[in-house]
C-alpha cells in the first residue's frame, strides 16, 4: 500500500511537471521523455483551439524519427485539418467519432512500395513505432491526442483509402486525433510486476535469486517437535512459512499465514490452509505427504515471491535459486530453509459456508481466490539447523 500512495504521488507529481511553459514569445516543451511515456493518456475531448502549424511539423518530424527495419521508413503521413474531412474520418471508424470536433487527424499509412524484402514484414511495427512517437511528441507539448485504429479492418482501410483518395500502395494504419485537450485523464498505473521475467520465464532479479552459501553449507539436524519446538504457536505462522508439496518429478511452494501446531488424535499435529485458486491445492489434493519450512533473516525476499508469484508461470524455485531436497519419502524442500516439518496427511477437506459466523463471513465477501481448504498432517520428521 505504501509503494502504491507512494506511486500515486509520483505519478501526480510528474503530470503537474508535464506540459507547456511559455516564455515571452516562445512556446518551450517541459517534459522529459520519462515523464511523457509515464503520464500520457488518450484524450478524446479538445479545445476549439487550432495547432499551430510549426508544432504539426514537430509531430510529424517525431514520426518520421522512429527506429525503422533496414532504414525502410515504410510510412506516408496525412495531417488533415480541414474540418469537411475530418468529419468524413470521423464517420470511418466508430471509434474515431470525436475526430468531428478536432483540429487536426494524422492518419499513418503503410507505404508498401517500401516494405520489400523480409525486412518489409516489419511495416507493421515500423509505423507503430511512429505512432508512438507522435503521441508522445503532443503529450510533450501540451496537447491531447488518441490512436484509433484503422488496419487491419479492411472497411476502415478501404473507407479511409477513399475519403484520402489514397494510392492502392498506401494502406491506412490508424487515424491519431489531435488537439489542445478539453479533458485531463489521470494516467493508468500499467505496471505489474507479473508482466516481468529475468534471464528466463519466471526468472526473479539477481539480488532475489542468490542464496546464501553459509546457509546452504549448514547440515540439519533432526529434533523431537514435542520437546524441543519452543516457538510461541499463535505467532509461528505470522513470520510467513511455506507449505510445499509434490514429488521429484513436480513440486511446487507457496507462502502460507495461516497454520496451525498441535494434538490431534494423539498425534502431534500440523494444520495448513489452502485457498482453492492456488496452484499449491493440485499438490496437497494427490500427495500423501507435505513439508512447511521455515527460513531465517535474510530470506525475506523468498517469503515476499512465493507469496506473489504462481507456480503456474514458472519454477519458483529455480527462480530464487533455491536447491530442492527431498525426505525418505520422497517429499520436496529447500536446502535454504532453516526448519523443516514434513507431516504425512491425516485429514483434507474444504472450509464450508454452513458453519460460518461473522468472521469468516466478511472475510470470504470480498476474497476471490475461493474458499480454504484445510490439511491437517501427522508430523513424521522435524529438522533445523544450528544448536
Amino acid at each position: 500500500m505504501y509503494k502504491q500512495i507512494l506511486l500515486g504521488i509520483a505519478m501526480a507529481f510528474l503530470m503537474m511537471s508535464c506540459g507547456t511553459q511559455k516564455n515571452d514569445n516562445e512556446m518551450k516543451t517541459n517534459c522529459s521523455t520519462v515523464e511523457a511515456i509515464l503520464t500520457r493518456t488518450s484524450v478524446r475531448m479538445y479545445e476549439d483551439k487550432a495547432i499551430e502549424p510549426e508544432k504539426v511539423d514537430t509531430l510529424l518530424r517525431a514520426g518520421m524519427a522512429a527506429p525503422t527495419a533496414c532504414n525502410q521508413q515504410p510510412w506516408h503521413f496525412v495531417a488533415v485539418d480541414d474540418p469537411d474531412i475530418l468529419l468524413q474520418l470521423s464517420k470511418a471508424n466508430q471509434y474515431s467519432s470525436m475526430a468531428a470536433e478536432a483540429p487536426l487527424a494524422i492518419v499513418v499509412c503503410g507505404d508498401m512500395r517500401k516494405a520489400e524484402g523480409m525486412c518489409g514484414e516489419f511495416w507493421v511495427q515500423d509505423v507503430s513505432a511512429a505512432t508512438e512517437n507522435i503521441l508522445l511528441a503532443a503529450h510533450a507539448m501540451g496537447l491531447g491526442a488518441v490512436w484509433t485504429g484503422i488496419y487491419p479492418m479492411q472497411e476502415r482501410v478501404a473507407e479511409v483509402g477513399r475519403i484520402l483518395q489514397l494510392p492502392e500502395y498506401l494502406v491506412a494504419f490508424n487515424i491519431i486525433i489531435i488537439g489542445y485537450p478539453g479533458e485531463h485523464p489521470t494516467p493508468k498505473n500499467k505496471y505489474s510486476e507479473e508482466n516481468i521475467s529475468y534471464n528466463h520465464f519466471g526468472g526473479a532479479p539477481q539480488q532475489e535469486r542468490k542464496a546464501k552459501p553459509e546457509s546452504v553449507k549448514t547440515e540439519f539436524r533432526e529434533f523431537d517437535v514435542v520437546d524441543e519446538y519452543g516457538e510461541n504457536p499463535f505467532a509461528t505462522f505470522e513470520n510467513g512459512w511455506l507449505v510445499c508439496a509434490g514429488d521429484k518429478v513436480k513440486s511446487n511452494a507457496m507462502t502460507i499465514g495461516w497454520g496451525g501446531m498441535g494434538t490431534l488424535w494423539r498425534k502431534p499435529a500440523v494444520t495448513v490452509y489452502v485457498a482453492e485458486a492456488r496452484y499449491t491445492k493440485q499438490f496437497m489434493d494427490k500427495c500423501k505427504y507435505f513439508t512447511i519450512m521455515q527460513f531465517g533473516q535474510g530470506y525475506e525476499n523468498v517469503i515476499k515471491y512465493m507469496g506473489t508469484k504462481s507456480g503456474r508461470d514458472g519454477d519458483k524455485a529455480a527462480a530464487l535459486g533455491l536447491h530442492t531436497l527431498y525426505t525418505e519419502n520422497g517429499t520436496p524442500y529447500y536446502e535454504e530453509a532453516s526448519v523443516v516439518i514434513e507431516c504425512e496427511l491425516m485429514y483434507a477437506d474444504q472450509l464450508g459456508r454452513q458453519g460460518f459466523k461473522d468472521v469468516p463471513t466478511q472475510f470470504y465477501a470480498n476474497f476471490d481466490a475461493g474458499l480454504h481448504s484445510m490439511y491437517i498432517g501427522k508430523v513424521v520428521k522435524a529438522m533445523k539447523k544450528g544448536k
